[in-house]
């Protein structure tokens, strides 16, 4: 190891020399050096080499009475005799006091190398070890300092925390103070099972849904104080399954205006609406209209068409996100799908489209509204029949995978830039381009989708590639039992 201090003990200018200028600053040692045993004795206990050379035999102190004086004081500085024959004697006395070994003059560069390299081991081993033991002790200040800091925030968070182990439904690791409040539980509850003390059938099948899936699973939980957890659970390989719960009453309060309030709107719109269209129906009978007034005419249609549209998914949205008529039941999703795409057949045969169904045998049933879900996957497959052009292609499939079904509706029509993507799923949005220009739409149809299918407990995205094709992927958890 390059730059460790040895100290040479030696009366003999020789070899000092000798071992100084050919053993040890060739091989990158850095030299200390003492003329006699005084000296050396001071040199040692002043600068602690790394190693001491010493030789046997110097007027004064000799180097078995300086091995003496450093063991009384402690010393663990490896240390190697230099000696003549015939005090191999002197030399076990010296080992008794810890010298780690010895060469006899005249000795060789090698030789003395070698006794330098298995002298130094033990020290290069101990420093190795101790540095390491240092880090060891400094990374376990940290982690617990990390520990204690996640322990504070966990308990002073006000979103209710609980971690259980992988099995199901899991025995609980930990669980904040927000949990135990919420939920009424003990605070000897760490070790349960998860079921044994927690009696809210929401939040074990959310834990559940984990398991099955492994995968990030959500529901709301409704309180017996009326207050609404959103419950996202998230399964850690190797440490369980976490749930975080954040209090969302104020929020669902306002989304409860916001629909009340846009329903009302909607309702009173339809009178003036249905108003307007009477007049405009009877406006060819009050005499005949040119060319232009005819146009005219066909745009006001067109507008309250669009506006009525509008209003019909408006409300429909509204009693969607109220869970109004959200009745769950099992349902036999390839009847659904059936009768979402023969619905469509009509629209599809206009456009010389054209539209296939394949499903899987043996499909297992969903727990879910039939009414709800035949309308999400009809706005599916309306929609690409909308958007593809004549003599396109629509296949839609349904398949089971991973305990979960899985119904994809892809086409080959114009497309969706990739800008457009993340926003095809919001409230009025339309991808705008002249491809688009004149096909009616509300921009709350795949909004409308998503609603319903998150509030299947599913998961719905979208591919796509403009003039290649888009292809949607609706993905809701099965049940148990098959069809």
């Amino acid at each position: 190891m390059a730059d460790e201090r040895v100290l040479v003990v030696d009366d003999s200018i020789l070899y000092r020399d000798l071992v100084i200028n050919h053993v040890l600053e060739p091989n990158d040692y850095f030299p200390l050096v003492a003329e006699d045993g005084q000296s050396g004795l001071k040199i040692a206990l002043e600068e602690s080499p790394d190693l001491i050379i010493i030789d046997m035999q110097m007027p004064g102190l000799t180097g078995i009475e300086v091995l003496e004086e450093l063991h009384e004081r402690g010393s663990e500085i490896p240390v190697i005799l230099m000696t003549l024959h015939g005090s191999e004697d002197l030399v076990v006395r010296a080992f008794r006091m810890g010298v780690k070994d010895y060469v006899i003059k005249p000795f060789g560069v090698e030789e003395m190398l070698a006794a330098i390299d298995r002298a130094l081991t033990e020290m290069r081993l101990r420093r190795e070890r101790d540095a390491l033991t240092e880090e060891l002790i400094e990374t376990n200040k940290q982690l617990d300092s990390e520990r204690r800091q996640l322990e504070t925030v966990l308990t002073d968070t006000a979103d209710a925390v609980l971690l259980v182990d992988d099995t199901d439904p899991g025995q609980v690791i930990l669980a904040n103070l927000t949990a135990r409040r919420v939920f009424g539980l003990a605070d000897n509850v760490i070790g349960q099972r998860l079921s044994d003390v927690v009696d809210d059938e929401v939040l074990i099948d959310v834990f559940h849904r984990a398991t099955l899936t492994g995968e990030p699973a959500q529901a709301e939980i409704n309180l017996a104080d009326e207050s609404t957890l959103n419950a996202s659970v998230t399964p850690i390989p190797g440490v369980g399954k976490v749930a975080v719960m954040q209090d969302i009453t104020y929020f669902k309060e306002l989304d409860r205006m916001k629909s009340e309030f846009v329903s009302t709107v909607s309702h009173d719109l339809r009178s003036p609406l249905t108003s307007i269209k009477g007049f405009a129906d009877l406006l060819p009978t009050a005499g005949e209209l040119n060319e232009q007034q005819l146009y005219f005419l066909q745009k006001v249609r067109r507008g309250i068409d669009m506006i009525t549209v509008m209003i019909s998914d408006l409300l429909d949205l509204g009693r969607i996100e109220a869970e109004v008529r959200m009745d769950m039941e099992l349902c036999d999703l390839q009847k659904i799908v059936e009768e979402a795409v023969d619905g469509q057949l009509s629209n599809a045969e206009l456009k010389k489209q054209n539209l296939t169904l394949e499903i899987d045998a043996e499909l297992p049933h969903v727990r879910g509204n039939v009414l709800r879900l035949g309308q999400a996957i009809s706005n599916l497959v309306s929609n690409a029949v909308k958007y593809t052009p004549d003599k396109g292609n629509i296949q839609v499939s349904v398949a089971s995978e991973g305990g979960q079904v899985v119904v994809t509706v892809e086409d080959d029509g114009i497309g969706i830039p990739q800008d457009d993507l993340p926003y095809i799923f919001d409230k009025f949005y339309r991808v705008e381009s002249p491809e688009t220009e004149g096909i009616v739409g509300s921009g709350l149809g795949l909004s409308m989708v998503k609603t319903i299918v998150e509030k299947h407990q599913g998961r719905i995205w979208a591919e796509s590639e403009v003039g290649v094709g888009t292809s949607f992927y609706l993905v809701l958890p099965a049940t148990s039992a098959a069809r």
